[in-house]
């Protein structure tokens, strides 16, 4: 896949909107006026390249931000591909007061292939889910999603209370399902996009029973974490509490 056309339509997605679309649709306008700047910047520099385009989409360049150094490392397993995930992180209440605490209840979340985004410019990704999380999702599942205009890749919830799934069986491109398990965590960083109450942590989770697909062994990053931290307490809250969210999925293998 060329690199050029990709940057050409994050673009078009935005300058396709209509003249007020940056202010109503978007809380953070300066975030994604810092994205769109990037992509220009990129655009330019490809035109003026005498091969434009050339770069491809080498899954060998995709690399963990360097915050991810505090989780497991993947030694032996190679990048596959990295997905922007975008939906709710989901807690629950025992009641509505201030001794209650809300209790994780998982999370539900599409996924939107940006490996090709992370190949080659790391940058534009990482500011990704901190515009993301103010989006709502397309109302057609298989829509592309702004502002990357990226084409979905599948869907992330949970399969029971311990076990994250990601379903990337999609009608038009199949990348099977991994069930996976938590196996490191740690605090975002402080430079994340915290909404309301905070980023959640970054993880690593490892592939267990119920894969499906040519994988072997495969792990599985969330880093780049923006909003989806449930409040201190329960007090003044519904028994089920949705939390917006977006992150980068990382996902390697043999």
């Amino acid at each position: 896949m060329r690199l050029l056309p990709i940057l050409l339509s994050l673009v078009a997605a935005s300058t396709a909107a209509p003249s007020n679309f940056l202010d109503d649709a978007y809380d953070f306008s300066e975030d994604l006026a810092g994205f769109y700047g990037k992509v220009s910047k990129y655009i330019n520099q490809l035109k003026q390249n005498s091969t434009p385009g050339a770069l491809g989409c080498d899954v060998s360049k995709i690399a963990l931000p360097s915050y991810a150094s505090g989780l497991p490392s993947s030694d032996g397993l190679s990048p596959l591909y990295v997905a922007l995930g975008r939906g709710t992180q989901n807690y629950t209440c025992a009641d509505s007061s201030a001794n209650s605490v809300p209790e994780a209840a998982g999370a539900v979340a599409n996924l939107y292939n940006a490996t090709c985004i992370a190949a080659n410019h790391p940058d534009l990704l990482e500011m990704l889910p901190g515009v993301a999380y103010t989006i709502s999702l397309p109302s057609k599942d298989l829509a592309r999603f702004p502002p990357a205009n990226i084409l979905l890749m599948g869907h992330h919830f949970f399969y029971d209370s311990t076990t994250p799934e990601f379903n990337l069986d999609l009608p038009n491109k199949n990348f099977g399902i991994v069930m996976t398990k938590k196996k490191g965590s740690i605090d975002a960083p402080s430079t994340a996009k915290k909404g309301k109450y905070g980023a959640v942590s970054w993880l690593y989770l490892t592939n267990t029973t119920g894969t499906v697909g040519n994988y072997g062994e495969v792990a599985v990053y969330r880093v780049d974490t923006a909003s989806g931290s449930p409040p201190a307490t329960c007090e003044g809250q519904p028994k089920n509490i949705e939390i917006a969210y977006s992150a980068n999925y990382y996902f390697f293998g043999k």
